[in-house]
């Protein structure tokens, strides 16, 4: 499972139910989920993007969620599971309902 590291990096302070959270998270496997049950009781979007070790063996990532976790799949150059992920870490913003 993919561990947040350190603490929730920033949450907005709009009106209404809904915030902007953006959480530093590192990976393992080519298809890793993270479970924020911690900070959310709803996600409504959730979006990752690779922050460092980013090569030819891990290069994009897909993102989806369910209820409170949101699971990253990542590919490598030729699209293919990625298979390195040495020093590989992420930021994934979410939209949803804090606890």
């Amino acid at each position: 499972m993919g561990a947040i590291t350190g603490t929730l990096a920033k949450r907005t302070e709009l009106g209404g139910e809904y915030k902007v959270f953006v959480f530093t998270s590192t990976i393992a496997a080519a298809s890793d989920t993270i479970d924020l049950s911690a900070y959310v009781t709803e996600i409504v979007g959730a979006s990752a993007h690779l922050t460092a070790g980013m090569d030819a063996d891990c290069q994009t990532l897909q993102t989806s969620y369910s209820g409170t976790t949101v699971t990253v799949v990542s590919k490598n150059a030729a699209g293919s599971a990625a298979t390195d992920f040495t020093g590989t870490t992420i930021e994934v913003l979410v939209i949803g309902k804090y606890n």
